[in-house]
């Protein structure tokens, strides 16, 4: 971990264009946003949020920051829905055949009411400038430890999650917390000058993770719905999730075994198979 240093210009710099990105994609998004839109907005705001939690004390508690910070939340809130929609969308896509024509009606009138209220926070973001955190007013080693700490504190979250799920595939609400902790972890390794090893290793779990949540999002909604869609579609839709559970797992503990029994950011070595 010592080894990890971002420089404060560096940090600026790529502070100053997510912003600008941000607001180019919130100003430009269509009344019909595709999925593409709402997930580039979404990683962009999420992006920008780890990064302002390694900003200055005195940068994170100034007006300016605070309101660029509830815009950023106003934004993920209310595309929340939308990405959920269009995941579940998605997820039943082929199953089309089985399901009611009515329940993709359905969700198509809810995506268009979520749309509308994602448009409107993202005017509201429009107006809100970023804060500009001046890399005078900022040092690298200062910069580089807040972001070691922050690595530290969320890979020790992902391995009590990861030594939880890779017991037991139904601990549904711990995988969503874990794709998550590895989401902002991933984040966090990008921001070092020196790419870390385990950056490719959370980009693989975070897309695995992402299959097997989607799948989550499809069967709470088929379970709490009809007879109909309690079928054949509840059923292939849980040989997916298991599918999707079983890669992450290869990955957890074949492909990645390596990198992670040497790494102090996930130090998971206790749980993994022996050589």
């Amino acid at each position: 971990m010592a080894a990890l240093m971002i420089g404060a210009k560096a940090f600026e710099r790529l502070y100053r264009e997510r912003s600008e990105a941000l607001h180019e994609l919130a100003k430009e998004l269509p009344d019909r946003p595709t999925a593409s839109d709402i997930h580039d907005l979404r990683v962009t705001a999420r992006r920008l949020q780890v990064m302002g939690r390694l900003l200055p004390r005195r940068m994170r508690g100034s007006p300016a920051t605070a309101r660029f910070e509830t815009s950023l939340k106003s934004v993920l809130k209310a595309t929340s829905q939308l990405r959920d929609l269009d995941t579940l969308l998605e997820t039943l896509g082929p199953y089309r055949k089985t399901l009611s024509q009515d329940v993709f009606d359905r969700l198509e009138n809810q995506r268009s009411d979520a749309a509308a209220r994602a448009g409107v926070a993202s005017s509201l973001l429009v107006d809100v400038p970023a804060p500009s955190p001046a890399a005078s007013g900022m040092r690298g080693k200062k910069l580089s430890r807040r972001l070691r700490k922050s690595i530290r504190k969320h890979g020790r979250e992902a391995s009590g999650l990861l030594e939880r799920v890779a017991q037991d595939e139904s601990r549904v609400a711990e995988l969503h917390a874990l794709r998550k902790e590895v989401k902002k972890l991933r984040y966090l390794c990008e921001l070092a000058d020196d790419t870390p090893r385990e950056l490719e290793v959370l980009a693989k779990w975070q897309d695995s993770l992402g299959a097997v949540h989607d799948v989550d999002v499809a069967l709470e909604f088929v379970r709490g719905s009809s007879d109909e869609l309690r079928g054949m579609a509840a059923t292939q839709m849980e040989r997916a999730r298991h599918t999707n559970y079983a890669k992450f797992l290869e990955e957890y503990r074949v492909d990645s075994v390596e990198t992670i029994r040497k790494s102090k950011m996930l130090a998971v070595g206790s749980i993994l198979p022996t050589s």
